[in-house]
């Protein structure tokens, strides 16, 4: 008489018990990956954002120009002007600060552009703000900006040459 037996036999149980490990190491490590690419900061999302940032800030508006101050500037600010509707000015200071890349009036306040920020130097030209950045992580990189030619600047200069002429008679 043969016994049958319903049930697995111990090669059977020992070859599901390998392959339930081997399903459950995989799920472990995939569950690991997800995790650390949850937490990873990306860091060029955030330039990316403080580039389109200051950019719509500076052309926020048709009929409001924006032009740089190239006398004013130097290597640790750049200097720019935004121009109303009514002819109003507002001076804006690009710098470095502590960790951040700010913008600032004379006035007061500020609006963070970049946070960890190890360097950054400016370079200012007449349309032209360059901007290069080294994070605390070691990246690096170069933001331009484009702005407005400075308006009436013919006029200016004219009339500073006769201003001139006038004083000396």
């Amino acid at each position: 008489m043969k016994l049958r037996s319903k049930g697995f036999i111990l090669a059977e149980a020992m070859l599901s018990v390998l392959i339930t490990l081997i399903v459950v190491l995989m799920l472990q490590n995939l569950l690991k990956t997800l995790t650390l690419a949850n937490k990873a900061h990306h860091k060029t999302d955030d330039v990316v954002f403080s580039y389109v940032q200051l950019n719509r800030f500076i052309n926020e508006e048709k009929g409001i120009k924006a032009y740089t101050l190239p006398k004013d500037s130097n290597f640790s600010k750049a200097v720019f002007v935004k121009t109303n509707k009514k002819n109003e000015t507002t001076t804006y200071y690009l710098t470095l600060y502590k960790d951040m890349v700010r913008v600032t009036t004379p006035k007061g306040g500020h609006m963070p552009l970049l946070l960890n920020v190890e360097k950054a130097d400016f370079l200012t030209k007449d349309r032209l703000i360059k901007i290069n950045v080294m994070e605390k992580d070691g990246r690096k990189s170069e933001l331009y900006f484009k702005f407005n030619s400075r308006p009436n600047l013919k006029k200016e200069v004219v009339n500073d040459k006769k201003q001139k002429l006038e004083n000396k008679r």
